[in-house]
């Protein structure tokens, strides 16, 4: 079993111990219910690889899907995907982003040789892009650009504002700050 998969168990059953702790469930009700999970939802854990995981990571990415099919007598199958990075020893999640963040954990998975310049915005955008996808549904925003010692990536936009990553390099190029911007501070930002 890979790493994510013996994290996910670990936190399955940590949960599950947890809840039925706490409720008043006896091992055989419990050995049921967690028969119906395994029965009715599949985990998958695909590996993400391309070029821009390969050169600008030096950590393993992976989509994990959640497949549940047959709750409440429904034979729909419901899908929950979310994206992580492995480092060998410690599974981070990808969040979607809901206000201003500082992805200092982040800078941890950049390899220490990676240079972002103007060769190699195109692979930053399309790592950002694996990594923190737009939604399909969404109007496609995406650019980027270098302005005051400073790359944005910008993601998207609402009433004129627009939202993304801003990228803080030093003299040759290494990245040392990544923040996601809900709305860029100064108009001169952008």
């Amino acid at each position: 079993m890979s790493s994510i998969g013996k994290v996910l168990v670990s936190l399955l059953c940590t949960l599950s111990f947890s809840f039925f702790s706490f409720s008043q469930i006896g091992e055989t009700a419990s050995a049921r219910l967690e028969k119906f999970m395994e029965e009715n939802s599949k985990i998958t854990y695909t590996p993400l690889e391309s070029e821009a995981t390969q050169q600008i990571l030096k950590d393993r990415v992976y989509c994990i899907s959640l497949k549940t099919t047959n709750i409440y007598d429904d034979p729909a199958t419901d899908l929950d995907e979310f994206i992580v990075i492995d480092n060998g020893q410690h599974v981070t999640s990808c969040k979607k982003m809901k206000d201003n963040t500082e992805m200092t954990e982040f800078l941890t998975h950049i390899r220490e040789d990676f240079v972002l310049n103007d060769e190699t915005a195109p692979l930053f955008e399309n790592l950002l892009d694996v990594l923190y996808p737009v939604e399909s549904w969404k109007p496609d925003k995406r650019e980027f650009l270098q302005k005051n010692g400073k790359w944005y990536f910008l993601r998207d936009a609402y009433f004129r504002t627009k939202q993304g990553f801003e990228i803080s390099v030093d003299q040759q190029g290494k990245v040392t700050a990544i923040c996601y911007k809900m709305k860029w501070d100064s108009p001169d930002a952008y």
